[in-house]
């Protein structure tokens, strides 16, 4: 079994999941404009947003699409993504990455439970928990 995950944005489908492969050592594995869709009437304004696109990371693989024209989109109240990481030092590098004009709820720091733990809603509106493994951590 496997778990992916589909995000939805307001328009920027692209320049988030773009930031997320750099920042996260990704690649851009796919990606569908709304206009390619010969099957579907599209809106103009729609036409150059994407219906789907995929990056590939070391270890996930994340999906999105921007929503149409008219569709509301309520971002981050009703998911979190969890990175889980087993060195401190690139913990450490994407909890700063993903801080520039987030809206940090816990600033990476130890826990009982792990050597750092943080928590933000990044620039386009996903909630992330960034975190270090709890595996064998004693504190």
């Amino acid at each position: 079994m496997e778990l992916k995950v589909h995000l939805v944005f307001d328009g920027t489908c692209e320049e988030a999941l773009n930031f997320y492969s750099k920042t996260l050592n990704g690649k851009v594995d796919f990606i569908f404009r709304k206009k390619e869709d010969k099957t579907a009437d599209v809106a103009e304004a729609d036409r150059e947003k994407v219906s789907h696109m995929i990056i590939k990371t070391p270890h996930f693989e994340l999906a999105g699409e921007d929503a149409d024209t008219g569709s509301t989109v309520i971002a981050g109240n009703n998911n979190k993504l969890v990175l889980v990481f087993h060195d401190m030092n690139e913990c450490r590098r994407v909890f700063d990455a993903f801080s520039q004009g987030a809206n940090v709820a816990m600033p990476l720091q130890p826990t009982f439970f792990c050597e750092g733990l943080g928590e933000l809603t990044d620039r386009y509106g996903i909630s992330w928990l960034i975190m270090m493994s709890d595996e064998g951590y004693q504190a």
